[in-house]
C-alpha cells in the first residue's frame, strides 16, 4: 500500500496526540494569572504546497515567525502573527490576526488559535524584463502550541504547529508550519489566590 506524499496518516496523528498528552498530563492548573502582553519571535520551518503553483515537488522553507498577543482574560487573547519563509526561488510572507485560547498550568501553557489575513508569495524568475512575480491572496490558519515558563519574564515556545491555507496565483496552497523560539511577557492580569 502506497501513501501519497504530504498526507498525515492516522497512526502519525495518534502519535502526535499521545506525545502532546505526555507533555501536558504532569502539569497542574495554575491560578488565573497571565501576562497582559506576550511577544514571540523565533525560527520557523514551512512545508509548502508548491506543486499547486507549478513546482515539481513540495518546498521545504526556512524562516522566522513573530507574534504579538494581547491577553484580555487569562484564557482568551487576540494574536497578530507575522512570518517569512525562504526557499528555492520562492519567498513567502504571511500576516494574520485571530483569537487564541490558552490552558495555563503552573509552569507551562497549551494554546490553540485560528487566524485569517493575507499571504504573499514571490517567485524569482530568470527573465530579462522581470525579476519576480508576486501573488497576494487570503490566508487562513489553525494551530496549537506548547510554552514552557523559563521565569516570570521569559517563556520558551517548545513548539507551535499551524496548518495554513493560502490562495495566491489563483490557486489554493495547503501548508504546514512549525515554529520554536522565545516569548517575552509584559504586564499582568488576574490575581493569585491568598493562602
Amino acid at each position: 500500500m502506497t501513501i501519497a506524499r504530504g498526507i498525515i496518516t492516522r497512526k502519525e496523528l495518534a502519535f502526535v496526540f499521545l506525545f502532546w498528552l505526555a507533555l501536558v498530563a504532569p502539569c497542574r492548573p495554575a491560578a488565573q494569572v497571565a501576562p497582559r502582553w506576550e511577544v514571540f519571535g523565533g525560527y520557523s520551518f514551512r512545508r509548502m504546497d508548491t506543486p499547486s503553483i507549478g513546482y515539481a515537488d513540495y518546498s521545504n522553507q526556512q524562516g522566522w515567525n513573530a507574534q504579538g498577543a494581547f491577553n484580555w482574560t487569562p484564557r482568551w487573547s487576540i494574536v497578530l502573527d507575522l512570518s517569512g519563509h525562504y526557499g528555492s526561488h520562492l519567498h513567502v510572507f504571511d500576516y494574520m490576526i485571530g483569537p487564541q485560547y490558552a490552558w495555563r498550568f503552573e509552569k507551562s501553557k497549551v494554546f490553540v488559535h485560528g487566524m485569517f489575513g493575507k499571504g504573499q508569495n514571490t517567485v524569482d524568475v530568470a527573465n530579462g524584463t522581470l525579476n519576480s512575480i508576486k501573488g497576494v491572496g487570503r490566508a487562513v490558519a489553525a494551530g496549537a502550541g506548547f510554552d514552557w515558563d523559563f521565569n516570570s519574564r521569559f517563556t520558551i515556545r517548545v513548539v507551535q504547529a499551524d496548518f495554513i491555507n493560502t490562495n495566491t496565483f489563483g490557486t489554493s496552497q495547503n501548508d504546514i508550519r512549525v515554529s520554536t523560539g522565545l516569548v517575552f511577557h509584559f504586564g499582568q492580569i488576574g490575581h493569585r489566590p491568598k493562602l
